[in-house]
């Protein structure tokens, strides 16, 4: 299984470390049979994002923090080099970047939080699903495997 995840959902993971995006990359990290794919410009977003002032003051993360963040995404995803150039989401164009992402990728699933792309439900086979979602799909897969936070005394 191949997953892209929009920016917004990494950023999610990063800043609240209880909430369903944060769970979701902890099982993303758990499973070999699910890669990660992403690429330098998600990366980037990722890294923009976290670094803008508003976000680091209301959040108190360091810029190491952030940087770490980033580089462990980095080192834990399949990285690819984007050649497509699809032009899909006319609403936001800079969402264009995940979808060629995962379509260079291979990816069977994005996941992202923005209307703009869960509006589209799927783009060349890839089903584009929130969240909630994607843990479910995982649920119903490896869902024996996977123990709820709850019981972990978390």
């Amino acid at each position: 299984m191949r997953i892209a995840l929009d920016t917004n959902v990494l950023v999610s993971a990063f800043i609240s470390k209880r909430g369903q995006p944060a769970r979701l990359l902890d099982i993303l990290l758990t499973f070999p049979e699910i890669q990660l794919i992403s690429s330098t410009p998600i990366l980037e977003e990722l890294r923009d994002v976290l670094s803008r002032n508003e976000v680091k003051e209301r959040f108190h993360y360091s810029a190491r923090d952030i940087k770490s963040f980033v580089r462990a995404v980095r080192n834990v995803s399949v990285r690819v080099k984007i050649k497509s150039n699809f032009k899909v989401v006319v609403d936001d164009p800079k969402d264009d970047v995940v979808l060629n992402t995962a379509h260079d990728g291979r990816a069977d699933y994005v996941v992202s939080g923005d209307h703009h792309l869960r509006g589209l439900r799927s783009f060349k086979g890839i089903k584009i699903v929130s969240p909630n979602q994607m843990m479910r799909i995982i649920m119903g897969k490896f869902g024996e495997f996977i123990i709820p936070r709850e019981k972990l005394g978390r």
